[in-house]
């Protein structure tokens, strides 16, 4: 068992270029999606590569695929289009070292998107029952003994080429949590994220919100009311959509969960 690994999903991968491209030197694992099935292996830097090529489509069933093959004590979430700082490994083996109790730590990456900033932390802390947890799967680094013993995995409806456009991140913390995982944020910024493209954020539109919506029906069904308040709150400023709309598709959304209709099929059913 290594010490440290990055477990990456991506898709149509035919060569190790990404290591170049995301700056990785590191041990790690690719979860790729193609039109293929194979394994393949790359020694480099005395480091090891390894690419598990599937058909399997839907991030959260190719995160678990990536899980399965993982062997580092602790483990790092990627996705593709991030690109690691020099020491990113070091820095990590370091938070962790100085916070033994710790099951997971969230670090900080830097945007190129000013509307969608990774918020930072000026010092390392504890994460309490009562913090919010707005945090994407990249700046997730875990020890992978207690995931392992949690029996945590990623969920296969939300998430991009699932029935439901995201939200894979935010349940998996949450079930973290609810496992009692020791969970902290981190001052250190390990790397950079470009949102130039995405699998599934195309704005705060009808998709989003519908997405909002059954994330919150799923994960909090005795408080849709409240969450979809405090959804009004949050985002009253973000698109060009209006107010009512916006509660209109998270309402559609907390439907379309429970009747396990995808955006597109909600919008055929209904409004066809």
């Amino acid at each position: 068992m290594s010490a440290f690994e990055i477990l990456c999903t991506t898709m149509h991968q035919k060569d190790f270029s990404k290591l170049k491209e995301m700056n990785i030197h590191s041990d790690v694992v690719f979860a790729n999606q193609a039109d293929r099935t194979e394994l393949t292996e790359l020694e480099f830097e005395g480091h090891r590569a390894r690419m598990i090529t599937t058909s399997t489509r839907g991030v959260g069933k190719n995160r678990n695929l990536a899980f399965l093959h993982a062997e580092g004590e602790i483990c790092l979430l990627a996705d593709d289009d991030v690109v690691y700082a020099d020491d990113m490994e070091q820095r990590i083996l370091g938070e962790f070292e100085a916070h033994p109790d710790a099951d997971l730590i969230i670090f900080h990456f830097t945007s190129d998107d000013p509307t969608r900033p990774q918020g930072n932390y000026t010092k390392t802390k504890r994460v309490r029952p009562w913090h919010r947890m707005p945090w994407p799967t990249f700046r997730i680094a875990f020890r992978l003994s207690a995931a392992k013993k949690a029996n945590l995995w990623f969920t296969t409806l939300y998430g991009g080429g699932c029935v439901f456009p995201s939200g894979e991140d935010s349940m998996w913390l949450h079930d973290a949590r609810k496992k009692g995982l020791r969970m902290y944020v981190s001052k250190e910024t390990i790397g950079k994220v470009s949102y130039e493209s995405s699998s599934w954020f195309t704005g705060y539109d009808e998709k989003y919100f519908y997405g909002k919506g059954a994330y919150h029906a799923s994960v909090h069904p005795h408080s849709v009311w409240f969450w979809k308040q405090y959804a009004r709150l949050r985002f009253r400023n973000f698109g060009t959509m209006s107010q009512k709309e916006k509660m209109k598709w998270f309402s559609n959304g907390a439907k379309g969960y429970r009747d396990m209709l995808s955006y597109k099929a909600f919008k055929e059913k209904y409004h066809s």
